[in-house]
């Protein structure tokens, strides 16, 4: 388990912690596996309450994602820095400086990186962490701010590690 203050740099707002399907993953070749099986996923909705189901299409060009949601045309720009990454046990940690931006930041424009759609399920835990199904992807997502109790953060995580535990 990796302490969530090790994390936190000046500028992380969110961090993310995937689980890892360390069957089909090779740190060696910098190669990890975070698909998740139906039967997990069914195991989640059995065990948390689902509070979001969407699906979400982002585009991406340069360092921008465009995002919408297509359940009620909302639509976001943001810009995301990767601050630390740290993998451990069966887990991956990743901190972000994450920035929304206006909209009319993302040009209109034919010449998009990718398009992705992603079938989104939300199981809010409080108001700063969620677990967060998208597509066949399991990860804990959590909002940081300065005035957050990181004692209370880190303990809620390690709890809700040890619950899902994709294991078992």
């Amino acid at each position: 388990m990796v302490n969530i203050n090790n994390l936190i740099s000046q500028d992380t707002n969110i961090i993310e912690i995937y689980f890892i399907n360390d069957n089909k993953s090779d740190l060696n070749k910098n190669k990890i596996n975070i698909l998740i099986n139906d039967e997990i996923i069914n195991k989640i909705k059995q065990k948390f309450k689902l509070t979001k189901e969407t699906t979400l299409v982002y585009f991406n060009r340069n360092n921008l994602s465009y995002v919408y949601d297509l359940s009620n045309d909302s639509q976001f720009v943001y810009l995301r820095k990767l601050e630390n990454m740290k993998i451990n046990e069966n887990l991956c940690y990743l901190s972000f400086n994450e920035m929304k931006m206006q909209t009319h930041s993302f040009a209109c424009t034919n010449d998009i990186d990718s398009r992705v759609e992603y079938k989104y399920l939300e199981f809010k835990i409080n108001n700063r962490i969620s677990l967060i199904i998208k597509n066949n992807n399991l990860f804990i997502h959590y909002r940081h701010s300065k005035e957050a109790d990181l004692d209370k953060i880190q303990d809620v995580i390690t709890d809700l590690i040890r619950k899902v535990n994709i294991k078992n």
